[in-house]
Order: C-alpha cells, then structure tokens, then sequence
C-alpha cells in the first residue's frame, strides 16, 4: 500500500514538532485501494469548486464507564429522564465536561475547524461540530 498525504496537523497528543498526517492508500499500480472513498469525494468536489460548497458536519459520542454503563448513571438505579441533560450546565446535569472540554481543545490545537461542542439529551451524550468548511476538507477534519 503507498500512501499519499491528504491533510497535515499538529499532534495534540505528543506535542512540539510532531504531527498527525491524514494519508490516501493507493495500491502500488497506483489505483485507490477499495477502502479509499476520499479520492472519488475529492474528485467530486474539484468538480464544483468554484461554487464553494460549505459543510459543517456534528458528531455525536457517549462516555462509558469501565462497566461499560454511560458515566455518572446510577449503580443502583436508572438515572432520570432524558431532557435535562440537553446542553446543560452543573455538575447534576453535565457528567463528562471535562473530557469534551479536552477533547475541544485537542481538536483546536491541532488546527481542526472545531466550532462548538454541547451535552447532548442523554445523560454523559456529547457533540461536537466541525465548520463550515469547503468541500473536501469537512472531510479532512
């Protein structure tokens, strides 16, 4: 497999000089390797570059515990409803902050177009959202 860079960043996790470096697998006859779809993406939105097509792209993920129940539910009980948990704020409504605050942070370090991050509905639920970019690059991020 050759690789091809795509995308250059700075390494939030080793710091200094060192960098997190997004790469395109080619076979050695040149070709995309079947796992490639960034190359036919890429080609796509050379084709209508001039229109500047904007993207912005949100992920969503929860945090586990080591039981693998989400963190901060209840041991012993079910935790309550679904709701207040929604970009909530205090320590009652939002368990993980500072795992979504640090990952925000990486993620700005590194050079990503991270715009904001929030509680999502359930409990220990996080976001964040990447944008706008232009074409290829939401990908890229």
């Amino acid at each position: 497999v050759m690789l091809h860079p795509a995308s250059i960043y700075r390494d939030p996790f080793r710091k200094g000089d060192n960098i997190l470096v997004l790469c395109e697998a080619y076979n050695p006859d040149g070709t995309p390797i079947p796992s490639n779809t960034r190359r036919k993406c890429a080609e796509t939105m050379d084709k209508v570059e001039s229109l500047l097509p904007w993207f912005g792209i949100e992920q969503e993920y929860t945090l586990l515990d080591l039981d693998g129940t989400p963190y901060g539910w209840p041991k012993d009980s079910e935790p309550a409803a679904q709701g207040p948990y929604y970009c909530g704020a205090g320590a009652e409504k939002s368990f993980g902050r500072e795992l979504s605050d640090a990952h925000m942070n990486a993620c700005l370090y590194a050079g990503l177009n991270v715009s904001g991050t929030n509680a999502e509905v359930m409990m220990s639920q996080w976001e964040y959202q990447v944008g706008p970019c232009v074409g290829i690059e939401a990908g890229d991020q």
